[in-house]
């Protein structure tokens, strides 16, 4: 019998999965030379920016957080 997986850990996972996809994504393209780090900010940048129109708060907050870490993640 499977356990069931709580709403929480959920989406604790698909953001985890999320990131891994994105971060490896990105770290390839930059790698390959085809975005470079500059292009890679500006992509977070836009990213922030369209969470800025009409959500509620929260909803802004977790997204300009977990943009900061994936791009974090890509410049180290």
């Amino acid at each position: 019998m499977e356990t069931p997986i709580l709403a929480d850990a959920e989406r604790a996972g698909m953001l985890a999965a999320l990131h891994a996809i994105i971060v490896g994504t990105l770290s390839t393209l930059k790698r390959k030379g085809l975005l470079t780090a500059q292009e890679i900010d500006q992509l977070f940048e836009a990213g922030i920016v369209t969470f800025e129109r009409g959500e509620p708060d929260d909803t802004k907050a977790a997204a300009r957080l977990t943009l900061e870490i994936l791009a974090q993640s890509l410049r180290d």
